[in-house]
């Protein structure tokens, strides 16, 4: 079968029974038609994701009660003087105190000290939580009062906080290096 020019022949295997014609077969170019770009409606922006619930640190002050000082070693050398408020070490030693911590947390331990210098040094103590070192051996400066502030990683519940006194020295009629904890407490810092 002949086909005139400009036609184009479909042949589909199976369906016909004539041969394909031989020779070139003019086709007509079809064109597709235009895409056309289709607008979609935006999707609202996600809302944004909710700040995360930060408790606020209770900054509040635990004041340690020094009249219920455990003392490490007995005699007259340690105790509580009424009339001052305050403990005193005349030899070293140690005091100890149970400290209820509300919450984990860093603290800052801060010691209120004075001392009574001798030789021309005033007195050294330390400060341990749970029988582990806070900070390094510190001097007191002055004879009065002043606060000295060091910082400690708490569990919460009990804390066995401990003040020591280091460098007594004592002559008879002489010198005498003493040592007073005038206060102590802890303040939460993280």
């Amino acid at each position: 079968m002949r086909f005139p020019i400009g036609f184009a022949v479909l042949v589909v295997a199976g369906c016909s029974q004539s041969p394909a014609p031989a020779g070139p077969v003019a086709s007509k170019k079809v064109e597709a038609p235009p895409v056309m770009a289709v607008k979609t409606p935006e999707a609202p922006a996600p809302a944004p994701a909710p700040a995360p619930k930060v408790t606020p640190i209770n900054k509040t002050p635990i004041v340690v009660d020094l009249s219920k000082v455990k003392w490490g070693q007995e005699g007259d050398n340690f105790g509580w003087d009424d009339g001052d408020m305050r403990l005193h070490y005349y030899s070293n030693g140690l005091g100890e105190f149970t400290v209820k911590v509300p919450a984990d947390g860093e603290y800052q331990v801060v010691v209120t000290a004075s001392s009574q210098p001798a030789l021309n040094e005033h007195a050294k103590f330390k400060v341990a939580a749970d029988g582990m070192p806070v900070g390094a051996e510190t001097a007191c400066t002055a004879e009065d009062a002043k606060e000295y502030a060091f910082v400690a990683t708490l569990a919460a519940g009990d804390r066995k906080i401990s003040v020591s006194f280091t460098n007594d020295i004592y002559k008879e009629n002489e010198y005498d290096r003493n040592f007073f904890l005038n206060g102590l407490k802890l303040v939460r810092v993280k």
